[in-house]
């Protein structure tokens, strides 16, 4: 996926769909020109930087036109939606920017063009393949077909303000951390002067962000073939009602509110630590903070690293699949991610990250590097965006007291079984 993969994904855009393709007849792009449409934020690649790089693409492909479909959206599941209207209304654009959360639904439904025959054909249109981290790349190869090629990545670590561990007298703790540890920072960083408290940790009370805990418990929303359910899990239960503890029982963080900025809460000194990825980043970046660093979260039952990742597909019904397939290829290259990919999201190149990763603003930026050979995806089946909404309800009705831990998993388990049976 931000909320890597929620807030920091809300596309504040406004709807302009230009010269969509709308036609379902596949044809080739080897004689004559191509234009193609291409959906992709303004808040992941701005003009310039789109102008940069389709520049670079003509050089390659001067009988290559790009232009830019926007998408309003809420999330990633109301975006998918939209994505869906403009196929079934005809107009359908060629390449679409859609993160692991998204791609098993595309798929499923055989809306997008597997890639394996383009990559045989013109290999040389995709860059290095094998530079590509292959975990990341993978939740894109679906029942042995390539639907895209990864462009960026994020996960879910621990943000430190580091002005609040000194005057509590902290220091980073190590990647080793435990629960205990955690819980004891927490209480240290939360202290209350002239009637004004400051807290400890602020809860992820968001699907990606929650999941990221599960992991660390030996826990998490599905099984592995994402078939059912696992939040009846003790495990899971034991995870959930942790989050409830820190809050009613051991006091050390804030109930979470539907417009609560835990970053700039985190900038503001208002909470102590944040688990969130790279996307904080641009935030600290444009308020001129620079009092952080990371860590990996604390280890509960094991520790693993949550990621979710994003690509270019390509759909099915494009006119031009040759030229859709060098550009959905391209976007994954080496100068787009230099390009685009500066402090939100990490690169999923490996040659890409050797290079950027070191200019974080975090004495422990290795922590990114290090993550992406441990990590692990988030569950992101076709039925995502309802399982999140079910996931998210239950986790705010735990977190504002109103169910405890055992009682909500056991009925998201319920909603989720049913909605993955439909």
């Amino acid at each position: 996926m931000k909320k890597v993969w929620v807030s920091l994904l809300i596309f504040a855009l406004g709807w302009s769909l230009v010269a969509c393709s709308s036609e379902s007849t596949t044809t080739s792009s080897k004689s004559g020109k191509a234009e193609l449409t291409l959906v992709w934020s303004k808040n992941e690649a701005s003009d310039e930087q789109l102008s940069n790089i389709l520049a670079e693409f003509n050089k390659q492909n001067p009988d290559i036109t790009v232009k830019r479909v926007e998408v309003v959206s809420s999330g990633w599941a109301d975006y998918f939606n939209k994505i869906q209207t403009m196929i079934a209304g005809g107009k359908s654009p060629d390449v679409i920017r859609v993160a692991i959360e998204g791609i098993q639904m595309f798929a499923k439904q055989d809306l997008l063009l597997p890639l394996d025959t383009y990559m045989k054909s013109d290999p040389a249109a995709l860059e290095n393949y094998s530079d590509l981290h292959p975990k990341l790349q993978s939740p894109f190869v679906i029942d042995k077909k390539t639907y895209g090629f990864v462009w960026d990545w994020n996960n879910v670590v621990m943000h430190f303000n580091t002005d609040m561990l000194k005057q509590a007298g902290l220091s980073l703790p190590n990647k080793g951390w435990t629960k205990d540890d955690f819980l004891q920072y927490a209480q240290k960083l939360t202290t209350e002067k002239d009637g004004k408290k400051t807290y400890g940790f602020a809860i992820p009370n968001y699907y990606f962000g929650a999941s990221a805990w599960l992991f660390n418990n030996n826990a998490s929303i599905l099984n592995d073939e994402m078939t059912t359910s696992k939040l009846d899990d003790p495990n899971a239960i034991e995870m959930m009602q942790f989050f409830q503890d820190l809050i009613y029982k051991y006091k050390v963080a804030p109930v979470p509110g539907p417009k609560d900025d835990q970053i700039q809460m985190l900038i503001n000194g208002q909470v102590g630590m944040i688990s969130a990825g790279k996307w904080p980043f641009g935030t600290y970046d444009k308020n001129k903070f620079t009092n952080i660093d990371v860590q990996f979260l604390p280890t509960f039952k094991t520790n693993k690293v949550i990621f979710g990742s994003g690509a270019f597909p390509v759909l099915k019904s494009t006119k031009y699949p040759e030229a859709a397939y060098k550009l959905s290829a391209f976007l994954s290259g080496v100068y787009s991610q230099k390009t685009t990919l500066s402090n939100t999201s990490i690169p999923t190149r490996i040659s890409v990250m050797n290079e950027v990763l070191p200019k974080t603003p975090a004495q422990n930026w290795k922590v990114y590097a290090d993550s992406a050979d441990i990590a692990k995806a988030v569950e992101a089946p076709m039925q995502y965006g309802e399982i999140q909404g079910v996931f998210d309800r239950h986790v705010s009705e735990i977190l504002a007291n109103q169910s405890d831990a055992a009682t909500a998993m056991k009925k998201a388990k319920q909603e989720i079984d049913a909605i993955l049976k439909k």
